[in-house]
């Protein structure tokens, strides 16, 4: 999904590629202590280049420089990534990788101490599977959408890729109430990401167009750009409140504008909201990074088709939530797109 350059120090080269460059691990950096179960294995190396790694003499995972990207500083004409998600158990860690069609004194171990966060994920989720910008969706019982409009899905996180420690990052956008002293716009390592905690459901997507490589990093650049900025969740006062001005301007008997003129500045109000860059739902932080890097070509909210249950059918007319559903984007709204597959392999 993108190049990612990931965490500082590159490691010495693990094996020549044969006249094509070297391979280079990015992450994990051997002595690093990470705080998370799920390990990011990337790195650069000539096209095509494959890999075996292993833990504790068993093979976990298989990896290949299969993705074009930007060359990491030293790394010459090497233009593509790999990168994939190991879960491994807590503690004093080894990996070995092999390169395929290679001498086997050219495999290379790294060390390191996995010391994820105390955390217990309710449903079994393959989060190996994940690239970055894949868009992580889940329901909790607890969201008030469920009761609002019989929401399908009620959090929305995207994979960032890996922190500098190594450890797999969920950017995402949750109340101040979630955000147990994280920050509402922020990265986390997916064991304290709101999908992984409170998900009793989740589904990993991707969008069925494949992004252009300055697209996934732009995709990426985007995310690190307004979080752990100290960005906040959408307000019920500044931006949830614009509905029920709206609502105030609309005669239900006649299910229209009773000021269309009014009525039509509270819209800009609305489209204000959807577009800003100063605080996000969680939704709308993934379909603004979507469509920000791709310049509006991949727009995961156009037309909205989540549907409208529960509380919200009953306390507002049809015709009024389809003028004004363009402007709330919901998890659901990126699961009714038709742009998005769930991931298999």
């Amino acid at each position: 999904m993108r190049s990612l350059c990931a965490c500082g120090v590159l490691l010495p080269t693990l094996w020549a590629a044969s006249q094509a460059g070297e391979l280079h691990v990015d992450s994990p950096r051997n002595g690093a202590r990470i705080h998370s179960s799920f390990v990011v294995l990337s790195g650069a190396a000539a096209e095509g280049e494959c890999a075996r790694v292993s833990s504790g003499g068993s093979e976990i995972a298989r990896v290949c420089a299969d993705r074009a990207g930007t060359p990491a500083e030293g790394q010459g004409s090497q233009g593509f990534r790999f990168e994939r998600i190991l879960r491994l158990p807590p503690g004093l860690t080894s990996i070995e990788i092999k390169p395929e069609g290679h001498p086997a004194d050219h495999s290379s171990r790294i060390e390191f101490t996995v010391d994820p966060p105390v955390a217990k994920a309710a449903p079994e989720v393959h989060w190996e599977r994940m690239r970055p910008g894949d868009i992580v969706l889940s329901h909790s019982l607890h969201s008030e959408q469920t009761d609002l409009y019989n929401a399908v899905y009620t959090h929305a996180g995207i994979y960032f890729g890996p922190a500098p420690d190594g450890a797999a990052l969920i950017a995402e956008a949750v109340t101040a109430a979630d955000a147990e002293g994280l920050g509402e716009v922020r990265t986390v390592p997916i064991e304290q990401s709101l999908a992984f905690r409170l998900g009793t459901s989740v589904a990993i997507l991707r969008p069925s167009t494949a992004l252009r490589p300055v697209e996934e990093r732009a995709l990426v650049e985007f995310l690190g750009s307004v979080a752990n900025r100290g960005l906040k969740y959408w307000s019920v006062a500044e931006d949830f409140s614009n509905m029920y001005s709206a609502w105030v301007l609309w005669d239900s008997r006649a299910d229209r504008p009773r000021d269309p003129a009014a009525f039509e500045r509270v819209v800009e109000r609305l489209n204000a909201s959807k577009l800003t860059t100063a605080r996000f739902n969680c939704a709308g932080l993934i379909w603004r990074a979507y469509w920000t890097a791709t310049q509006g070509r991949v727009d995961l909210a156009t037309p909205n088709r989540a549907e409208i249950g529960g509380r919200l059918a009953g306390a507002f007319t049809p015709a009024f939530l389809a003028r004004v559903q363009p402007y709330f984007i919901s998890p659901d709204t990126l699961y009714r797109s038709g742009k998005l597959v769930e991931v298999q392999e």
